[in-house]
């Protein structure tokens, strides 16, 4: 142990605990504490925790927490938790968080969250967050959100959100949304809206919209509207 490392629990920091750090409960901050580090719950920050992180709840930042993390809730930030990241909800950025990414949420972030990005709800950005992207709102950009993209409200975006397309309003661009799309309103680009298209209202452009294609105005171009149409 170094100096003023603080243990307290079966186990606690049995082996390298840094320079003040703090570690309680059944097997947290087992193998290699960083300095200044927190863990606090049954195998919170086990294995290799990073110097001025935080971890609390049952494996919380379990293995490999990077430096100046956060973790909090029962297996956030569980695995390969990136530099400066955030996790906070049962399973929040569990496995492969990006540096400086954010989830907080249930499942939130969940498995492989992107540098920089951010997710905030219920199962947003649960699986593969492209880097700079942003889930806010139940299952936002749930699954395969790309990069740099926008996703607001609830199942907006959800599946398959392409790299810099927005999403906002319930359901907007909720499955299969392409590259640079942008979806504003209720439905709007639901289902296979195409690359750089934009529809904006109530149910514009909703179902298979097509590349380039604009639709403003409640049902505007609702179902099938070719490419590059107005």
């Amino acid at each position: 142990l170094s100096g003023n490392a603080i243990v307290g629990g079966l186990l606690s920091s049995a082996a390298s605990a840094g320079t003040n750090a703090f570690s309680a409960g059944p097997s947290a901050g087992t193998t290699n504490q960083g300095d200044y580090a927190v863990a606090t719950g049954y195998l919170a920050g086990n294995d290799t925790q990073g110097s001025n992180s935080v971890a609390v709840g049952a494996g919380a930042g379990r293995t490999t927490q990077g430096g100046s993390a956060v973790a909090v809730g029962n297996n956030a930030g569980q695995t390969s938790q990136g530099n400066y990241a955030v996790a906070s909800g049962y399973l929040a950025g569990n496995d492969t968080q990006g540096t400086s990414a954010v989830a907080v949420g249930i499942r939130a972030g969940k498995t492989t969250q992107g540098i920089s990005a951010t997710a905030i709800g219920d199962s947003a950005g649960q699986t593969t967050q492209g880097a700079y992207s942003v889930a806010t709102g139940y299952a936002a950009g749930q699954t395969t959100q790309g990069d740099a993209s926008v996703a607001v409200g609830y199942a907006t975006g959800q599946t398959t959100q392409g790299n810099y397309a927005v999403a906002a309003g319930r359901l907007a661009g909720q499955i299969s949304q392409g590259i640079s799309a942008v979806a504003v309103g209720n439905s709007a680009g639901k289902t296979t809206q195409g690359t750089s298209a934009v529809a904006v209202g109530v149910s514009a452009g909703q179902d298979t919209q097509g590349g380039s294609a604009v639709a403003v105005g409640n049902s505007a171009g609702q179902t099938t509207q070719g490419a590059y149409s107005v």
